[in-house]
């Protein structure tokens, strides 16, 4: 993401979800934590931490959730991985969430809940 649009990125998620946004910087990435994100019907738990790590040499935001998900059918995301971001646990995940230079970046964290739903 170019830095002049990420500070418009985090107002925007801002705006949607209210107090639920923490920004912190790491280097030349932000990291944008949302909490207690709604997951579809299904999944468990029902509702996560999501994690967008906007890097200026990335094309989209990395997105991360807090270990342990399943999907809405049950079943643990597959291709999925922990590491370390912050001094905290993330899981990432080989959910290829479409986004585009320009997007929204609220279109993007709901696409990536909304994945959750689809086994």
């Amino acid at each position: 993401m170019h830095p002049d649009t990420i500070t418009g990125a985090v107002n925007e998620l801002r705006e949607r979800y209210g107090t639920d946004v923490h920004v912190a910087q790491d280097g030349a990435r932000t990291l944008v934590r949302i909490n207690d994100v709604p997951l579809p019907p299904g999944c468990q738990p029902l509702a996560t931490d999501l994690l967008l790590v906007l890097d200026p040499s990335q094309a989209k935001p990395l997105h991360y959730v807090r270990p342990g998900q399943t999907l809405s059918n049950g079943q643990p995301v597959q291709n999925s991985s922990t590491v370390v971001l912050a001094g905290e646990s993330w899981m990432t995940f080989s959910f290829n969430v479409p986004y585009l230079k320009g997007d929204s970046l609220a279109r993007f964290a709901t696409a990536v809940r909304q994945r959750f739903g689809k086994p």
